[in-house]
């Protein structure tokens, strides 16, 4: 089951995502993407910034969810990915 850990926050958009941690860079997981075998899109480096499907971007940023936002979530029109 998808219960979100953080927002991936874009200038235009504000995504639920499960962050997971290997060693270096961590995996950042969207709905659509969790539960599937592929790797994520996203991945955040610790030195290097964050990157989508290898290419480094600017003006995405992390932020951890609050305790008990998983139900506000379900609710919000920005639950799915385009």
């Amino acid at each position: 089951m998808f219960q979100p850990t953080h927002w991936l926050v874009s200038r235009s958009r504000k995504v639920p995502v499960v962050v997971q941690g290997r060693g270096e860079k961590s995996l950042v997981f969207t709905e659509g993407e969790w539960g599937k075998t592929d790797a994520p899109a996203f991945e955040l480096h610790v030195r290097m910034g964050m990157y989508c499907k290898g290419v480094q971007v600017l003006g995405y940023s992390l932020e951890p969810m609050p305790v008990g936002a998983t139900e506000a979530v379900e609710a919000s029109p920005w639950r799915c990915c385009p």
